[in-house]
């Protein structure tokens, strides 16, 4: 038996919304220290690491370990119907998901549970970093942007003293450069690494922003880059994207 509720809708909604992006199903574990999901895309390109600590949640009764199986574009439509001010309370009971908005109403909504074929996914804890940096969101989404303009790949490249996101096709280019500073924080950066990634997929990411007001940035050269969002006490929100072959 799980049952829990929490007033910060939008803490929950706009997690569930960013990881909506790119997977449509998932299988949410039910621990003690909250909900956490590990899940892989349908082309094993980006892999979605989220935990929602159970101290974002007003009221979080847990008796076991469960598993709630979700088709996230179902249960994103309900979390939207939430209003300002409404508290959402969950409950698994069985192979369905109850959940209720309580506020100037109460709205009751049942979702069934599915099966979720698991994709297998690259053991996270396993990844090496060598450069590791902080920066706006808005401003790394604004970098995005501009690549888009020119083409469907951005090549990222970090060093101490600066951060490039660079995008060329063959009549034109584009390039965003950051030094050191308010928008870019150094947290270490063993060596100078570069990578390139598609910008179809960090705009997908970037819909995290919303979020968090900052980025952490893990990056190896030609390797996975992992982006991290959190907010501090509550919720991890980390997507790891597999590099482009160079063209």
């Amino acid at each position: 038996m799980f049952s829990a509720s929490i007033d910060d809708v939008s803490l929950l909604r706009d997690s569930i919304s960013a990881v909506s992006e790119l997977i449509d199903e998932v299988e949410l574990s039910v621990k003690a220290g909250g909900l956490k999901m590990v899940a892989a895309d349908r082309a094993v390109v980006v892999v979605v690491d989220f935990f929602l600590s159970k101290d974002a949640f007003r009221e979080y009764s847990y008796e076991e370990d469960a598993r709630i199986g979700l088709n996230l574009v179902s249960f994103l439509q309900i979390l939207r119907r939430a209003m300002p001010g409404d508290r959402l309370k969950l409950r698994l009971e069985g192979n369905k998901l109850h959940i209720v908005l309580e506020g100037q109403s109460l709205r009751s909504f049942v979702l069934p549970l599915i099966d979720v074929s698991r994709e297998e996914t690259p053991p996270l804890d396993k990844l090496a970093f060598p450069a590791i940096f902080g920066m706006s969101s808005d401003i790394f989404s604004s970098g995005v942007d501009d690549a888009e303009l020119v083409g469907d790949s951005v090549v990222l490249t970090v060093r101490k003293d600066r951060f490039t996101m660079k995008s060329e096709s063959d009549s034109s280019a584009t390039q965003l450069e950051i030094v050191p500073g308010e928008t870019l924080r150094v947290v270490d950066i063993n060596e100078p690494v570069r990578g390139r990634y598609s910008v179809d997929y960090l705009k997908k990411i970037l819909k995290a922003r919303k979020l968090s007001a900052n980025v952490t940035i893990s990056m190896a050269s030609d390797y996975p880059v992992k982006f991290q969002f959190d907010v501090p006490g509550k919720m991890e929100l980390g997507f790891v994207l597999a590099p482009r072959v160079e063209e």
